[in-house]
């Protein structure tokens, strides 16, 4: 293509398409992972419910 060498084209252009197709994967996913942390944090109590009173001597 345009007199450049196989490599080259294959460099040129492989590498973006990799790189789409490697995005596209990961956003279908990953298109349920907001649903996954709702779902974890309503299963664990919330950082100041675990909190003690006297961590840091209770002055910080």
């Amino acid at each position: 293509m345009f007199g450049l060498p196989t490599a080259t084209v294959v460099i040129i252009f492989g590498i973006p398409a990799i790189w789409v197709i490697y995005t596209l994967i990961f956003v279908y996913l990953s298109r349920g992972w907001k649903a996954e942390d709702v779902a974890e944090d309503q299963l664990t109590p919330s950082a100041t419910e675990r909190r003690s009173g006297t961590e840091n001597g209770g002055l910080a």
